[in-house]
Order: C-alpha cells, then structure tokens, then sequence
C-alpha cells in the first residue's frame, strides 16, 4: 500500500481502523493466554492463583491494619496510625506543639 497516495482524511480513517483493529487483537491474545494459563495449571493441578505467586486464594485482599502510633491523652479510645487524614484532636496537638506526648 502506497500512503504518499492517501489524503488525510484517508490516512486518519486507516490510523482509527487500525487502532481498532490492535485493541480486537490484543483482548484476543490475553484471553489466549488466559486461557493456556489455565489449562497448563489444570493439567498440572496448581489453582491459577498459586500459579501467579499468590499464597493462597484465600489471603487475597487481606490487608494487616496499621499498628496505632497516636493516642488522645485526654480519651485514650481515640487512636491514629500516623496514616491518611488526622483527625481533629491530632490537629489541635499539632496547633499545640503536643503532639509528641501523644504518641504511642
């Protein structure tokens, strides 16, 4: 094929065909190999999940909570692990210079 022929409007027609064409392909390889991933660990009886170096199925997703870094002096039941927003009292020690007192 011959592009120095081609207008622009041509040219942009066969970029989009062609990018079409590229994601038709691409979602076809990986359900491919999803699909020859699965059958090799079938045939040699490992669960796909322990195949792509997980553990188990079942400590997907299972997150260890932070260990708690600050606590309120004045209500111990209010806690912060140093992670995301603080909340207000940790604020309020902050504005203070206290901070420091209340970690854990």
């Amino acid at each position: 094929m011959d592009l120095s022929k081609l207008t622009v409007v041509d040219l942009t027609a066969l970029r989009n065909a062609i990018s079409v064409e590229m994601k038709i392909r691409e979602a076809a390889a990986i359900e491919k190999a999803r699909t020859d991933i699965s059958a090799i660990a079938a045939s040699v009886g490992i669960p796909v999940a322990i195949l792509m170096g997980k553990a188990s199925t079942k400590e997907t997703g299972v997150k260890n909570k932070a260990a708690v870094k600050y606590r309120d002096p004045s209500n111990p039941n209010n806690q912060w692990t140093g992670r995301g927003r603080s909340p207000a009292w940790v604020k309020a020690l902050e504005t203070a210079g206290t901070l420091d007192s209340a970690k854990v």
